[in-house]
């Protein structure tokens, strides 16, 4: 008797084990439910996300007549990233409502535990990354450039790392992870945001900082750049594709999304409102 009841009792387990485990619910209804789209956002990449002061001033630049968007902490925040969120809510139906984070390497966990239904924050779509959450298709391809002060002794990446240069990077981000493979032997030194590595160079704290160059035209755009600085070999080292991440198995929501930049693109509407970034964009999108 014993003996039988040792198997079932395992059987059991071994069905519990397998059993696939509930999961949220997804999220084209849940927005339905609601009324509302939350999105997760972190305000560190101008000109697509920017919150407070930096809003204020990216609305003044390029002239926005539009009304203010505010995150659940109050702040304003706008940017291109800004106005797709509003374009996808309007386009739901749904009431948008922005999370902001306090760190870039919190956006995608915050995703994961359900604070938000997506994340559109100027996030590079990784192999990486590819294994925690779902990316849609690119709608933004940039790149990383290595800036030095003019007249440095450098003329190509390649010699920063036999040198031991001190390398300044974002901490978190795909600059970070170029900075540690292919200047191997650079003192790499993680910094907040775009700002710190501009401070860092500009005061003679590192030699180098690997930037990615819409936020360089960013810190042109706003007159933050005050030494004078060249990219190395003049180039772009990497091409960044920005996407939206969802929860992985969410596919409705992933497909919904893909659809609206596809639709977005052949209307017109992605364009009219990338222009109103041409300050920063150019040519690059």
């Amino acid at each position: 008797m014993r003996r039988a009841t040792f198997v079932f009792a395992g059987a059991l387990v071994g069905l519990l084990a397998v059993a696939p485990r509930a999961h949220a619910e997804d999220s084209l209804p849940a927005i339905a439910r609601r009324g509302v789209l939350r999105v997760g956002m972190y305000p560190g990449l101008a000109p697509f996300v920017a919150a407070g002061g930096d809003a204020d001033e990216l609305r003044r630049l390029r002239h926005a007549t539009e009304t203010p968007v505010k995150a659940t902490d109050g702040r304003i925040v706008a940017g291109f990233d800004v106005d797709l969120a509003s374009a996808a809510a309007q386009a739901l139906g749904a009431k948008l409502e922005v999370v902001l984070v306090g760190r870039f390497d919190d956006l995608l966990p915050g995703l994961v535990a359900g604070r938000y239904d997506v994340v559109m924050s100027g996030l590079t779509r990784t192999l990486d990354r590819a294994r925690t959450v779902s990316f849609s298709d690119p709608y933004f391809a940039s790149g990383l450039q290595v800036l030095v002060r003019e007249g440095a002794k450098w003329s190509a990446v390649g010699a920063l790392g036999p040198a031991h240069a001190r390398v300044a990077v974002r901490g978190g981000t795909t600059g970070e992870s170029f900075a540690r493979t292919t200047l191997a032997g650079a003192t790499v030194r993680a910094l907040p945001d775009e700002r710190a590595l501009l401070a860092a160079i500009e005061r003679g704290e590192v030699d180098a900082i690997v930037i990615d160059q819409v936020s360089a035209r960013d810190a042109i755009v706003r007159g933050q750049v005050h030494a004078r600085l060249s990219a190395l070999e003049d180039r772009r080292f990497t091409v960044e594709h920005f996407a939206f991440a969802v929860r992985q198995g969410d596919r409705d929501w992933l497909g919904w999304l893909n659809l609206m930049l596809r639709e977005s693109k052949a209307s017109g509407e992605f364009h009219t409102l990338a222009a109103r970034y041409n300050l920063w964009f150019r040519s690059e999108r």
